[in-house]
């Protein structure tokens, strides 16, 4: 049988509330962190190209640095080779125009040669020193090449990280949300939980109620576990029971009980409906026997056949087959009807 509460319905009714904003707030939160991790995805990749870039970068630094201390003191040796063979040419120059002027041209040869040997040497030192600088200078440009490179990747990087940062936060705060719409199930569900178990005490206790009820009025024991049950505004008790589908469904049973115990109606499963289910119907063709003495309704009567036959015909007093222990058994007289025959 259905629980009917209505502390409980509502605590159902706010536990289905809380559930659905628990959902709404779970589904944000999934939201938030797939963005968070989109977010991070794209924030990995640009990191990866940053570092990349910066790595180029260091790699040409150092390649800059390496090629620095490699040629500088080669171009200075070189630079104090061409200023050396320099001099020397200058000498030898002018040394063979003041032999040439005084008249020793074969000294002049001589120095003119050397002066042309000495020049040789400090254009071949020129030489060598301009492919050292150039080295540098290529070297020095492709470092700062891979500059641009490494700034954009770190603009990028930042940028990307700034939408992660924001995607975090708005996720963090939705994990806070949902953690709070949680806390609130769970103590709408914990509040549900603890009506239920009272409500489902007191049905189970109004259940026996109910069940001592309809065995006071001798309801068979193989309808006392399902029973529908009413009672009037002077007490009267009607008890429905062994119905198709449900206990007041076709064919069910009656027992009607007043508010001082006494069985007033008795109509069995399947039993026609009739004035004679009444306790007190007196059929006018039969006469009334009436038997003294206290009756417990444990056993049948006992100065009474419950299956007499009168004039050939069987006579069955319902309230005999169906004794139930009330007040109105534990009376001083018993009537009971019996067909009268002619004289």
């Amino acid at each position: 049988m259905a629980l009917q509460d209505v502390e409980l319905d509502r605590l159902k009714s706010e536990q289905d509330r809380v559930f659905q904003r628990k959902q709404d707030a779970w589904q944000a939160q999934n939201n938030a962190w797939n963005r968070r991790q989109a977010t991070w995805e794209v924030m990995d990749r640009a990191y990866a190209s940053k570092l990349r870039d910066y790595e180029t970068q260091v790699d040409a630094c150092r390649a800059l640095q390496r090629l620095r201390d490699q040629n500088r003191p080669r171009i200075e040796t070189l630079n104090s080779q061409q200023q050396a063979a320099y001099e020397s040419m200058k000498s030898a120059f002018d040394s063979a125009s003041a032999a040439y002027n005084s008249g020793d041209r074969e000294s002049a040869r001589r120095l003119a040669d050397e002066g042309h040997s000495y020049k040789a040497e400090a254009q071949a030192a020129v030489v060598q020193r301009r492919r050292l600088v150039n080295e540098l200078r290529e070297a020095r440009d492709y470092y700062d090449a891979t500059k641009p490179a490494f700034q954009q990747a770190k603009a990028d990087f930042d940028r990307a990280k700034g939408e992660y940062d924001g995607a975090k936060s708005q996720h963090e705060s939705a994990s806070e949300v949902f953690r709070q719409a949680k806390d609130d199930f769970d103590r709408a569900k914990t509040s549900f939980a603890d009506r239920l178990t009272i409500v489902r005490a007191e049905n189970e206790q109004s259940k026996n109620d109910r069940r001592a009820i309809a065995q006071r009025a001798g309801v068979p024991t193989e309808y006392l576990d399902d029973l529908r049950m009413s009672t009037g505004p002077d007490g009267t008790v009607n008890i429905y029971f062994g119905g198709i589908g449900e206990p007041n469904g076709p064919g069910h049973g009656h027992y009607t009980m007043n508010s001082s115990g006494n069985v007033t109606y008795r109509r069995d499963p399947f039993d026609p409906h009739g004035a004679e289910n009444f306790t007190d119907h007196v059929d006018h063709g039969t006469t009334r026997i009436r038997f003294s003495g206290v009756h417990t309704g444990d056993q049948p009567f006992p100065h009474v056949d419950a299956n007499k036959r009168v004039d050939g015909k069987q006579v069955r007093d319902k309230s005999m087959h169906h004794q139930p222990q009330s007040p109105g058994y534990g009376q001083d007289s018993v009537d009971v009807p019996v067909r009268q025959t002619q004289e």
